[in-house]
């Protein structure tokens, strides 16, 4: 559930001031209060120190309002409908099924959006040239030390004050990275993408 997360980063800007971040927040939170459901589809980059490893793949992020997302990877498919989530490794052939809880070290698109200023603080960077756009960066470093995200940097386009671009550092120095290739708001996701009947011949994990 962490990456659904990601997806929606926000904000954009202009000067570096406190008033103007003050701004950026509070007309980017405002944009998306608007948002009844969307469609994303990306590109993850997942770097890992320890190991030396990296990782690519593409992936699609369907969500509605209030509590129903569906991530499809290659990696892996996750899917709730704010009472209960499925989770399907398609490596190991198994689907988890439990019931639906947020906690503390999890964000929800909402959640992350509407509580920027309470959660994280942020400063404004530099505009940057981020596959042919141009965008706005923002650092955003989380209050609570504890928290799952050690820092965080999102690039947001002044057109639509949508995210295109976000990198993430857990607690472990793993790298992600999502490249924002298409979104589509408001368009009518149906309820049905949020139940999900896992493949034949899988295990299946109850923990409800």
């Amino acid at each position: 559930m962490r990456t659904i997360i990601v997806m929606w980063g926000i904000l954009l800007a202009g000067v570096g001031t406190l008033a103007a971040q003050e701004t950026i927040v509070q007309n980017v939170q405002n944009t998306y209060k608007d948002i009844d459901n969307a469609v994303i589809t990306y590109e993850q980059i997942s770097e890992f120190p320890v190991t030396r490893r990296e990782q690519t793949f593409e992936g699609i992020v369907y969500m509605k309002r209030p509590n129903y997302y569906r991530i499809e990877s290659e990696q892996q498919t996750v899917v709730t409908d704010g009472t209960t989530i499925w989770s399907y490794n398609p490596f190991t052939d198994q689907v988890i099924i439990d019931l639906y809880q947020e906690d503390e070290q999890m964000f929800t698109p909402d959640r992350f959006l509407l509580n920027i200023p309470d959660e994280f603080y942020v400063s404004v960077g530099d505009r940057e040239t981020v596959e042919g756009q141009s965008l706005i960066m923002l650092r955003l470093v989380p209050k609570d030390e504890h928290q799952f995200v050690r820092s965080m940097r999102l690039w947001v386009d002044d057109n639509r004050w949508i995210v295109r671009k976000a990198e993430v550092i857990d607690l472990n120095d793993n790298k992600n990275t999502y490249l924002v290739r298409d979104i589509q708001l408001n368009e009518g996701v149906e309820e049905e993408l949020f139940s999900y009947q896992p493949p034949e011949n899988v295990e299946i994990i109850d923990l409800r």
